[in-house]
């Protein structure tokens, strides 16, 4: 059975690959479909279309949007959607413009307690930089020893440099992706670490799919199934990927080193929107 990977993510946003990278990393590990789902960007998809042509590989169009829930991140993935619809690509400047607002505001914050970090120490190519690039240039400054310690004394929710950051709600990127033609999933629900609130986002929010197969759940015991059964209980279809990123400390470190089986997902290929691009 053939493998596939729809949750990647390439220098558009934070990955260390270009998507054109990306296509020769997956046709090299023979991944038969893949998807580009950069954060809040659907610029690095005419770049992965063409490699994907040249390499005989198929691809998918794909975004993972980020909302919030009270404290709890909540990423959408979104695939199918079309790239010129004004109001997800107006909506996405916005939260990256928001992101570059609000690294401004932490680093001023830093300063006031005697921290000095410029934006260029914080990995400034990184397309998608936030409090853990701020953080491993707290370390590398020698003002912490850990990233753990950078949040958990400066940059954690209630802590003297936190600055929110402004997101959708889920509800509003799943209207979104939906608005711009595409199927919305929730993605590693793991992550999320709260069974309960994504009991109640299903029961509000129009979700199309959950992305039950990830890292995050793969020493969780039982969860693959108890995830599985849970998009099968509401109907929903289910997909998978790595996430990666090709960083040295996130697993996994290779594409293809985490993979899903084709057949796992066939209520995902049955989308009219996703058949429409496999064709």
């Amino acid at each position: 059975m053939s493998l596939v990977d729809v949750h990647l993510h390439s220098t558009f946003s934070d990955g260390v690959y270009t998507p054109a990278q990306l296509v020769e990393q997956a046709a090299a590990a023979q991944l038969t479909v893949i998807a580009l789902t950069d954060h809040d960007t659907l610029n690095g998809i005419p770049e992965f279309f063409a490699a994907g042509k040249k390499a005989g590989l198929q691809v998918l169009p794909g975004v993972e949007l980020g909302s919030q829930v009270g404290g709890a991140s909540v990423h959408i993935l979104g695939y199918g959607v079309r790239p010129d619809n004004e109001p997800l690509l107006t909506n996405m400047l916005r939260l990256r413009h928001a992101r570059e607002t609000r690294l401004q505001k932490i680093l001023g914050k830093l300063k006031e307690h005697g921290i000095l970090v410029q934006v260029e120490e914080c990995d400034p190519r990184n397309r998608d930089v936030g409090r853990p690039h701020v953080a491993k240039a707290m370390v590398a400054k020698g003002y912490v020893q850990s990233v753990q310690e950078a949040f958990d004394k400066y940059l954690g929710r209630g802590k003297p440099c936190y600055v929110p950051q402004p997101k959708l709600t889920p509800l509003e990127a799943v209207h979104l992706l939906h608005g711009a033609g595409g199927v919305a999933v929730l993605a590693h629900p793991e992550e999320v670490g709260d069974r309960e609130l994504i009991t109640s986002i299903f029961a509000t929010v129009p979700l199309d799919g959950l992305e039950v197969y990830h890292p995050s759940a793969r020493n969780v015991s039982g969860a693959f199934q108890y995830w599985q059964d849970f998009a099968a209980a509401r109907g929903k279809f289910i997909t998978g990927g790595s996430d990666f990123h090709g960083h040295a400390d996130r697993y996994p470190t290779h594409l293809g080193e985490f993979a899903v089986q084709s057949g796992w997902l066939e209520k995902f290929w049955q989308q009219p929107v996703i058949k429409n691009f496999l064709r």
